[in-house]
């Protein structure tokens, strides 16, 4: 006989989220047990269906919570993941040791672990890391993880990157191949945007001086990594036009890049923006599915999409680019943030 929560359950439960909300999410996981149920085998159709042959070089992004109810949590996941990539293919994924901006974290005082530091950005990476044969890089806020044929091609070198997604670490590695690939379980492309930015020397990315970070490695030895920080929330937006000539508009990174999963429009309009002087952001998806660049199934109550890299990065580079030069007068630091952009 299933038993419901215990109380010393339903005590924390209350004191963590309040009573009505609690019970909201205690009714809200019931009803997906019973409608948005998911295993390991409709796990692997949904990945088969988007395109996953097997071989293929996986960044992965999840937001498992926003699925349904998988059976078997985070370890279905992976497994799922591993099955459909095949012995030839690779996965990898953000271990990052912060929530925040890097600038918090290495001024908390923190010593990154490599072998033991967590990574609170969510359940599927942080089960990942912890997964026999998974291997972890040495970078003291914006480590990733990898498993598979190629994982060491990805890992071997962006410890000695001075920025944290540029041409020496796993995101420029990905640039390189041709069969590399993000996949986003009901969330977006990630990390891979910093990239770009990175690629085409965003302003006001990186905050003035290089760090000196000690970190401890698998021999459980001192290290010091330099790296360059990135300022915290500033580069989150781009100008675009707007349909007032003489003045700008702005939008936020990951919606330049690509509104996806389609829940995120309504998100977009909540916070106030409509990009009517730059509607293309909104055909988005529909251009680089019609390029062969990206393709989206349905699965559970989500939505899964996976995404090309260099087929992506041919088409918005050079998008940005001319952004950029148009508008390289609205990047001043302190008046971005004056505007008090809503970001989310």
């Amino acid at each position: 006989m299933r038993r419901g929560p215990s109380v010393h359950k339903l005590t924390q439960g209350f004191c963590k989220y309040g009573r009505r909300q609690y019970l909201r999410r205690l009714l809200t996981k019931q009803a997906e047990k019973l409608f948005f149920r998911l295993d390991k085998h409709a796990l692997v159709a949904a990945f088969r269906e988007v395109g996953i042959k097997g071989g293929e070089k996986l960044f992965v992004h999840s937001s498992m919570n926003r699925m349904g109810y998988i059976e078997g949590g985070a370890e279905t996941v992976i497994r799922a993941l591993m099955e459909a990539v095949g012995a030839a293919g690779s996965i990898l994924m953000p271990s990052f040791s912060m929530t925040g901006s890097m600038k918090s974290y290495l001024e908390s005082g923190q010593v990154f672990d490599v072998r033991n530091t967590p990574s609170p950005i969510g359940v599927v990476p942080e089960t990942f890391r912890r997964w026999e044969g998974v291997r972890r890089i040495l970078h003291p806020t914006s480590s990733v993880v990898g498993w598979g044929r190629d994982a060491d091609f990805f890992l071997r070198d962006h410890h000695e990157s001075l920025t944290p997604f540029g041409e020496k670490t796993p995101y420029g590695h990905a640039a390189e191949c041709d069969d590399a690939y993000v996949l986003m379980m009901e969330t977006h492309i990630h990390s891979l945007l910093h990239h770009l930015q990175e690629r085409c020397a965003f302003p006001n990315l990186f905050l003035p001086g290089v760090r000196e970070v000690p970190v401890i490695g698998w021999d459980g030895r001192q290290k010091i990594i330099s790296t360059l920080t990135m300022r915290p929330r500033t580069p989150y937006f781009i100008a675009i036009p707007s349909k007032r000539p003489e003045k700008g508009d702005w939008a936020i990174l990951q919606d330049f890049g690509l509104i996806f999963p389609r829940r995120r429009i309504g998100e977009i309009r909540e916070m106030g923006y409509f990009l009517d002087g730059y509607p293309g952001l909104f055909k988005r998806a529909e251009q680089l599915e019609h390029a062969g660049v990206l393709r989206r199934v349905k699965i559970g109550k989500g939505e899964v999409g996976l995404l090309h890299v260099q087929g992506w990065l041919k088409i918005v580079e050079p998008e940005l680019r001319g952004l950029l030069a148009a508008f390289s007068h609205c990047y001043n630091a302190e008046a971005i943030d004056a505007l008090n952009l809503p970001y989310t």
